[in-house]
């Protein structure tokens, strides 16, 4: 029986998902950011403790140890909860997320476009370079040269 020549590849159609969903995140975030003035890492970090706050911190931070442990008890059931709850994994994607909380600190200041050009082209420099350390990558001289742009854009978009 002949196999049938999939239309699009599974590489592409993720890679397009990704930046359809992170465009669209990107455009309701920013959005977000420009309805509450004044977002600052200082004003981010405030937490007001009182008889009123500690009930409802209680409960998220209950809800959160919650969810962790039931995904990882699903892991051996389901893929994706193994995915998603094996433990680099999980605490990666907690990075990613407070990364992209501290983005709207950035973003209340300027405009998308420009924020995520210059959080786009530092992250490529300092993760082409963790990668370099940690897993011990080789990069051809294109890479090499692209990341070099890449430094040319950070300094080019950042000068404002």
């Amino acid at each position: 029986m002949e196999e049938k020549k999939r239309m699009v590849d599974p590489f592409w159609l993720s890679v397009g998902l990704v930046v359809l969903v992170g465009t669209i995140g990107g455009v309701l975030y920013k959005y977000g950011t420009n309805q509450i003035p004044g977002i600052t890492l200082d004003k981010l970090t405030q937490i007001e403790l009182s008889t009123q706050t500690i009930p409802y911190l209680a409960l998220l931070l209950t809800s959160v140890a919650l969810f962790f442990f039931a995904g990882y008890g699903l892991r051996d059931r389901i893929f994706a909860a193994n995915y998603l709850f094996y433990p680099v994994i999980f605490l990666g994607l907690i990075m990613f997320l407070l990364g992209r909380f501290l983005t709207g600190i950035p973003l209340s200041q300027r405009g998308l476009g420009q924020v995520t050009a210059l959080l786009t082209d530092l992250g490529i420099v300092t993760t082409a370079f963790a990668s370099w350390i940690i897993f011990k990558e080789n990069f051809s001289p294109r890479t090499v040269a692209g990341v070099a742009l890449g430094l040319v854009a950070i300094y080019l978009i950042g000068e404002q």
